[in-house]
């Protein structure tokens, strides 16, 4: 057959569909889209009208489909299969959309949480926090590199979210920490509640100090804001928790990790005292008068 304006041959027809040669070649070594002609010299040939079918394949690909089940959706084509596959794509798209959104949320509070640590000039801050599931380890006593390594392995394992950046960090229990006592457990942020030893950390506000340093530091800094609640008159929860800021990923040496302590505020007294209350003995607590006795309670929380 001779050669006419219908007829491309393969480098031709992969510069029209801008792609390599390479990628016909793969395509017809596994059967699924053919050139219409070959000649006595082994040359291939497609034809114009093929082009069509390519912007299947590719639209197919899109879609997030392999090329097996192309091949085998070409051979057996039909509106109805079409329809079938789209209602299949839609729900597998609904999905990695919901799993892009995660993943734009986690970016995007990492984003805020790096800037934050690297710019504030408050060593204690206040925040209000949304809800978070989060995936434990069970319960370790006296960490070190060896058990944290494998116990984040193993959420990561268990986890199969892979909305990275991964949030991880600890939860430990302010009794613990008073009585010197060194049982944690390790977390990575989750997006499925369905699966076991998940854990609801409560939205509402929270106390926070950035860590500058390694994990094996943190108990100074765990004394540190509990001493700041202590004295600012704030009841707190009875869960503090750890995450890794920067890490590994972005500094050389654990002595420029930053680390956010966090631990959730029960009440917040707020105390104003006033030359006409100190003379009457009395304070002010939201707009309130209590006597000391009831103000010194009020510390004691």
């Amino acid at each position: 057959m001779k050669k006419s304006n219908q007829y491309l041959t393969t480098g031709e027809f992969a510069k029209l569909c801008n792609i390599s040669k390479h990628t016909l070649f793969h395509y017809f070594e596994i059967g699924l889209f053919l050139p219409e002609y070959t000649d006595e010299n082994g040359y291939r040939y497609y034809n114009v009208l093929q082009y069509d079918t390519f912007l299947t394949i590719r639209q197919l690909s899109d879609l997030g489909m392999s090329l097996s089940e192309i091949k085998e959706y070409l051979v057996k084509r039909s509106p109805q299969k079409m329809l079938e596959l789209y209602s299949r794509q839609e729900e597998l798209l609904d999905i990695q959309i919901k799993k892009l959104r995660a993943i734009k949320k986690s970016v995007h509070s990492q984003k805020n949480n790096i800037e934050k640590a690297l710019l504030s000039t408050d060593k204690f801050f206040v925040e209000e926090e949304n809800q978070k599931y989060l995936l434990c380890s069970k319960v370790i006593k006296d960490i070190d590199d060896c058990k944290m390594t494998y116990a984040f392995g193993e959420l990561i394992k268990i986890s199969k979210d892979n909305i990275g950046p991964n949030v991880y960090g600890m939860i430990n229990e302010i009794d613990n920490i008073q009585n010197n006592d060194c049982y944690f457990q390790f977390y990575i942020q989750t997006t499925s509640r369905k699966k076991q030893n998940v854990f609801l950390k409560p939205a509402g506000k929270y106390l926070n100090m950035f860590h500058l340093g390694g994990y094996e530091d943190l108990h100074k800094s765990y004394k540190e804001i509990l001493s700041y609640a202590k004295e600012h008159c704030l009841s707190l929860y009875s869960l503090i928790y750890t995450e890794t800021i920067i890490g590994d990923w972005a500094v050389n040496s654990s002595k420029d990790y930053i680390i956010k302590i966090s631990v959730q505020i029960k009440e917040w007294f707020s105390v104003k005292i006033t030359k006409e209350v100190r003379k009457n003995k009395k304070f002010s607590i939201y707009g309130d008068y209590y006597d000391e006795i009831l103000m010194d309670l009020y510390i004691k929380l």
